[in-house]
């Protein structure tokens, strides 16, 4: 017997294989940066299967029917990005580039380090960023000079920087000499550079950022620069 073919809306294909969002699809289709087999799309409401070959501004988007996740450890001094205008170095430059078509969950700024995950599937790496999933993230932070226990109380409870509130944070001392303190931290939230933006308001320097962990998954004794392939908690 033939193996039925499976058909799916093309938007929501563009969004599991890619890291547009299903609206973000859809308005990729509305301005005519779609092509499947050749001819342009326009109009919302068409079904593909897994034969057509879907572009966006002419570029064949990779369709995977299992998911892959990954995670890699990266470096500091390098983007989380595909590429960059300026011509920095990116995450991408430490991965081989059979795998230059997995896209990231979050990001680590230039300077931070630790576990990144990476996938093929774009429904998945919004699952993992969502706030409302609370996905636990740790990092192992540097310090400069002694943290007091009413600083981390502060954060603890919540703290508000420039308006914008972040939510409590798990927090505890690892060492502290007179120079450094390395602290544990456990956020839920993920908001842009959180961890640097709260204690530059308090008037501390971040010197190392890593994270460790990110829900299931552990950077364990995994080397910079690496990547390995995961289990999918699903």
């Amino acid at each position: 017997m033939q193996k039925s073919t499976q058909i799916e809306r093309l938007s929501k294909v563009i969004a599991r294989n890619t890291s547009y969002s299903r609206r973000q699809a859809e308005k990729l289709i509305d301005e005519g940066r779609v092509s499947v087999d050749g001819k342009k799309i326009i109009s919302q409401g068409m079904n593909v299967s897994e034969n057509n070959k879907i572009f966006i501004d002419k570029k064949l988007i990779n369709r995977s029917t299992d998911t892959q996740i990954y995670i890699f450890h990266k470096p500091r001094g390098c983007l989380v990005t595909h590429n960059d205008p300026s011509n920095r170095k990116t995450i991408f430059d430490f991965i081989n580039k059979k795998y230059r078509n997995l896209i990231t969950v979050g990001r680590l700024d230039y300077n931070s380090e630790g576990l990144l995950i990476l996938t093929n599937d774009g429904q998945l790496k919004r699952e993992f960023e969502l706030p409302k999933n609370n996905y636990q993230r740790e990092y192992k932070v540097k310090i400069q000079g002694k943290i007091t226990d009413f600083i981390i109380s502060k954060i603890s409870k919540g703290i508000t920087v420039k308006g914008q509130k972040y939510k409590s944070i798990e927090i505890k001392k690892i060492n502290e000499t007179n120079t450094y303190t390395w602290i544990s931290m456990i956020l839920t939230e993920g908001k842009n550079r959180e961890i640097r933006k709260i204690f530059d308001s308090l008037n501390m320097t971040v010197t190392r950022l890593i994270r460790i962990s990110y829900g299931k998954y552990r950077l364990g004794k995994l080397q910079k620069g690496g990547l390995i392939k995961v289990k999918h908690y699903g």
